[in-house]
């Protein structure tokens, strides 16, 4: 599995990968989880659905993300309020105004299929 992110329940930008984030935004990595159950976990996120402790990747049902420094500016709430969305950058593609009409589309020919 590849990078994945969420957006964070404040401002709506997703929970940075720490791979060559842009200067400026480094901040957008460090975040906060809230669970249903109640569970609240801080630290860094991986990339790849690791906050601190937390394994998001591995059942943790509908993560509520939120950067830490949104979460502290929103006087640190600590109810659960609900998932936050899945990000489109996937937490790292971002940056780059660039949509759909910036990808060659390929046909396939059939070519290139391999039997075993």
């Amino acid at each position: 599995m590849g990078l994945f992110s969420w957006n964070c329940k404040q401002c709506g930008e997703s929970i940075k990968a720490p791979y060559d984030i842009p200067e400026g935004i480094e901040w957008q990595n460090e975040a906060v989880l809230l669970c249903e159950d109640g569970t609240m976990v801080c630290g860094d996120y991986d990339g790849y659905g690791r906050l601190g402790s937390a394994e998001l990747a591995n059942g943790t049902k509908d993560p509520e993300l939120w950067h830490k420094k949104c979460w502290e500016g929103a006087g640190q709430p600590m109810k659960y309020s609900g998932p936050s969305d899945y990000a489109e950058d996937q937490g790292f593609f971002y940056g780059d105004d660039c949509g759909a009409e910036c990808f060659e589309v390929v046909e396939d020919d059939g070519e290139g299929v391999y039997d075993d």
